[in-house]
């Protein structure tokens, strides 16, 4: 294309390109105030929230656009070569309001520091003694893999094993594991645990009355040391009446009902119990839960977030594409699966594992007792 119809071209789509990104930025800057001021309740804030990261993203592209267009749109095609040596005296009207570079500026930092810096690699110290591992893994009750999902916890080898969505009573897809571990427990068709230690005690506790959920508690016998492990599988936030009805419709216009009110009180009612625990603990499960969701700032003030303590990058578990028919290069779009932990255990190192046949991604922690 000669370089004048590039210049026309530029010229014709610079202003509206401009106020496009100046509107995105002045909407992007209004959730922005909303988030540091922890407002919640509506459905579209909330799930602009869990989403928070994707909101922010679009300011790789629109902030040197926005430069582009202006450099190479805003003067006469006759003055085109001339202009690009005077950048320093551009045309009345023809750069983008300063406010909005500023913005995007201070957007852009902000993004980076929320949703960048936590996941940076960090340096770990080695473990220093014994270390014990936990998986924790929604298998998906429709998971026609299985026996791949089997062999690959078998083959990872954790000390715990924590799962969701598994059948009632004995899951027979699940006898390798039973041969294995010598201790199970379980909450019928929500979360089960499969152990190496012995378990000292267990307790189902209720984490919501109606129309019910309950979590479960097992106190083991590490080699000596109590430990207790909660095993969890919150409540959907897509779509109220999931849990109640099975045709409910859970597909992407479920978003258009998008509520957390039952997951989140569900959680609150959950680190309250937990705040009574005197033992050293781990909580692992389906939390429904992104990362940059409100609700998880409560929960990481109470316990330590074992992925932010030793993983490395965005952790996201779900979902994965080619279990929903999506194709295969789409990467998983939140981190909803949580290996919690209590100031007395360290995490050494945390993975995310390989998609078996679930929409989920196993997340993987190898903990060691602290010294002190």
């Amino acid at each position: 294309m000669p370089w004048s119809s590039l210049q026309i071209f530029l010229r014709r789509i610079s202003t509206p390109i401009r106020h496009l990104i100046s509107l995105y930025a002045a909407l992007l800057a209004l959730f922005t105030l909303l988030r540091l001021l922890r407002v919640s309740g509506s459905p579209l804030i909330d799930l602009a929230n869990a989403f928070a990261p994707f909101c922010y993203m679009p300011l790789v592209v629109a902030f040197p656009l926005s430069i582009l267009v202006t450099r190479g749109g805003g003067a006469p095609v006759g003055n085109a070569r001339k202009r690009l040596s005077r950048l320093s005296k551009p045309a009345e009207g023809a750069h983008p309001p300063r406010w909005s570079v500023l913005l995007q500026i201070c957007l852009i930092a902000i993004g980076l520091y929320w949703f960048a810096v936590p996941g940076m690699y960090r340096r770990l110290d080695p473990p220093a003694g014994e270390t014990f591992s936990v998986v924790t893994f929604n298998v998906q009750g429709s998971n026609q893999e299985l026996g791949r999902a089997t062999d690959w916890l078998l083959a990872a080898a954790p000390d715990l094993i924590l799962l969701q969505e598994t059948a009632g009573g004995y899951d027979e897809r699940l006898t390798p594991l039973y041969d294995v571990y010598a201790h199970e427990d379980h909450i019928e068709g929500s979360a089960r645990v499969f152990s190496r230690y012995p378990i000292l005690a267990r307790e189902s506790l209720i984490i919501e009355d109606e129309p019910g959920r309950h979590a479960l508690r097992l106190l083991l016998n590490q080699e000596g040391r109590e430990l207790a492990v909660y095993a969890l599988h919150f409540t959907l936030p897509l779509n109220p009446r999931a849990e109640t009805d099975p045709d409910a419709d859970i597909g992407p216009e479920a978003l258009l009902r998008y509520n957390e009110r039952r997951r989140n009180a569900q959680i609150r009612r959950f680190l309250d119990l937990l705040a009574r625990e005197s033992a050293p603990y781990i909580v692992a499960g389906d939390f429904n839960m992104s990362d940059a969701s409100l609700i998880y700032d409560e929960a990481a003030a109470l316990m330590g977030d074992a992925w932010r303590a030793a993983g490395s990058g965005a952790g996201r578990t779900w979902p994965v594409a080619e279990a929903i028919g999506l194709p295969r290069v789409i990467q998983p779009l939140l981190r909803i699966d949580y290996i919690w932990h209590s100031p007395a255990l360290r995490p050494t190192s945390a993975a995310v594992g390989d998609a078996i046949g679930s929409d989920h991604l196993p997340l993987t922690v190898e903990f060691e007792w602290r010294a002190d």
